[in-house]
């Protein structure tokens, strides 16, 4: 256990951009995560405070309403609205649907954690134990490829505001943030600093890849701040994720953590996974907490899945879960409050 406190950050500033489209073309849509994302952000929270410490959730008034409705409220410490800010500031929501990272960095001092709510972990992050040597520095997921559609060199990409890039040092991969531990107070305020000097006034469409804009400011300018402060770069996994041929080179970091973001596209190709894959996903937030199945009765977003909870219960109880050896469900927390080694 460690005093770490992550943070979850859910901007609904990009769903609202896109709610006005759709209200000008005659559609109608309500907020909310899928139930996927559901499941994981329970997950998260849960694994996230067995494994290192507190979880806090960084919104705004319509996430906060949101998570309040779905009775997720109780998995964090505090829930902070700061992000309403956001709404007064020059920043494109439909360009920027991971921005409202660069606040949250903005006005958290060091040390704390960024953890996306599609990830969940399996085992604690080793070096972020209490008083361990290597805590410190810059903490990320996994490394990945450069020099392609997602990541074209600095100079390509658009930078309407005319942010000064030159200042910073860019000769490592990209840093994957779905896990982002900030430990050191000048890495954190010059990356947001670079972030948000970057993002601001740099919206609207351009050619080439959607999400080369917001990949660059937080997962190119995270190193190179990093880098040029001289502030060490820590990997969780010691998998490469090679982005244009959408493959790991080394081992896939299923044993440290699940990222539901990884599968997306996947799950759009082939949408008959889903219901398996939600069955997977509620199996194994089940054996590692069974007493969440309460709460997961009681949330709507969920109701779908209630049918399912009863059965899922008796089969864990009966012979476990179900999976292939290579990906651990970790260990499992019983009702008595221990533990048993369930790793395969």
């Amino acid at each position: 256990m460690t005093d770490l406190t992550a943070l979850h950050v859910n901007w609904t500033g990009p769903f609202r951009a896109g709610l006005r489209r759709a209200r000008e073309g005659g559609g109608r849509r309500v907020y909310g995560f899928p139930p996927e994302e559901v499941l994981s952000c329970v997950h998260s929270a849960l694994a996230w405070r067995e494994h290192h410490g507190p979880i806090e959730l960084v919104t705004d008034e319509l996430g906060a309403a949101w998570c309040r409705e779905q009775g997720l409220a109780g998995l964090y410490e505090r829930i902070d609205t700061g992000l309403d800010a956001l709404d007064g500031m020059d920043l494109d929501p439909v360009v920027w649907f991971t921005g409202a990272k660069y606040l949250a960095v903005r006005d958290r001092p060091a040390p704390f954690v960024l953890l996306d709510t599609d990830l969940y972990l399996r085992r604690p992050l080793a070096g972020l134990d209490r008083g361990g040597a290597q805590r410190k520095g810059f903490w990320f997921a996994h490394w990945e490829s450069v020099d392609n559609a997602v990541y074209p060199p600095p100079e390509e990409l658009p930078n309407r505001a005319g942010a000064d890039l030159s200042r910073w040092l860019f000769d490592t991969p990209a840093t994957n943030m779905a896990i982002a531990a900030f430990l050191d107070e000048d890495h954190r305020a010059g990356f947001a600093q670079a972030a948000l000097g970057f993002a601001l006034g740099n919206g609207g469409p351009a050619p080439g890849e959607p999400v080369a804009r917001p990949a660059f400011a937080e997962q190119r300018l995270a190193p190179a701040v990093a880098r040029t402060l001289g502030v060490p770069l820590h990997p969780v996994a010691e998998g490469f994720w090679l982005v244009e041929e959408e493959r790991w080179d080394g081992p896939a970091p299923v044993a440290d953590f699940h990222h539901i973001w990884n599968l997306k596209a996947a799950l759009r190709r082939h949408p008959e996974l889903h219901g398996p894959y939600l069955r997977q996903l509620l199996a194994e937030l089940l054996w590692r907490f069974p007493d969440t199945a309460g709460l997961l009765a009681r949330i709507p977003a969920l109701a779908g899945l209630r049918p399912l909870l009863a059965p899922t219960l008796a089969a864990l109880e009966q012979h476990g879960p179900l999976t292939d050896p290579s990906w651990p469900f970790g260990e499992r927390r019983t009702r008595r409050g221990n533990r048993e080694d369930t790793r395969v």
